[in-house]
């Protein structure tokens, strides 16, 4: 695939993802696909992820976890090289738990080949996010 053809397949994850379309999300995915996502045990939807499973275990941790969540519009291309592509733009949501809401950059390095996502990096304010899903922290 084309570095064009790269950069629709991704934005079509970003817009499905606002759809609420998982079952589209994972067609665009290797089986194996990993997604990785560093970030303390307080964050619910942290983790490394492998497979079409872990993704959707990631994906119900942020239903059980976040409401009012927005990103997709922002998201645009950074940086497109082949089969690697750089997507950046801002996300914000609220914590059900706590009430408290995120509003942080968010950068996803995506991997590419044979026309699927074999790998994505998510890269977010962990702290902001951490601080935001703790009780009894000062607001953020």
């Amino acid at each position: 695939m084309g570095d064009q053809s790269n950069v629709e397949l991704v934005t079509s994850i970003y817009d499905a993802f606002a759809r609420g379309d998982i079952p589209a999300i994972l067609k665009c995915l290797d089986s194996q696909a990993e997604l990785i996502f560093e970030g303390s045990s307080a964050i619910p939807w942290a983790g490394n992820r492998g497979g079409h499973d872990g993704w959707l275990s990631f994906f119900q941790a942020i239903g059980e976890s976040l409401d009012e969540v927005k990103f997709a519009e922002t998201m645009k291309p950074f940086a497109v090289q082949g089969d690697h592509l750089v997507f950046s733009g801002r996300y914000s949501a609220r914590v059900k738990s706590t009430g408290k809401r995120i509003d942080s950059p968010l950068v996803h390095l995506w991997t590419v080949r044979n026309g699927s996502v074999v790998r994505c990096h998510e890269l977010t304010n962990t702290a902001l996010e951490a601080a935001a899903c703790m009780a009894g922290t000062a607001a953020v």
